[in-house]
């Protein structure tokens, strides 16, 4: 029997490989200086990189939402014990 899942991790994964050579071959002709506007302009030449590549740089550059985050929960255990 075949499994087709490993077999669709293999064309993924080959399929990223061929992404990587292809944007590795092709960078020094490229002049673009904000990382984002790149991968959002050649999102079709490299669907699977631009995806991955979008996500990390429009994450968050600060930890003050994580802070925040983490300030709120502490003032809730706070008052958690002392109703108790």
């Amino acid at each position: 029997m075949i499994d087709h899942s490993s077999a669709a991790a293999v064309t993924v994964s080959n399929t990223v490989d061929t992404e990587l050579i292809a944007y590795f071959a092709d960078r020094k002709n490229y002049s673009e200086n904000s990382g984002l506007k790149f991968w959002v302009t050649n999102a079709n030449k490299y669907p699977l990189l631009a995806a991955l590549a979008q996500d990390l740089l429009s994450a968050p550059a600060s930890e003050a939402l994580v802070e925040r985050v983490f300030s709120l929960w502490r003032a809730d255990s706070r008052q958690e014990k002392s109703a108790d």
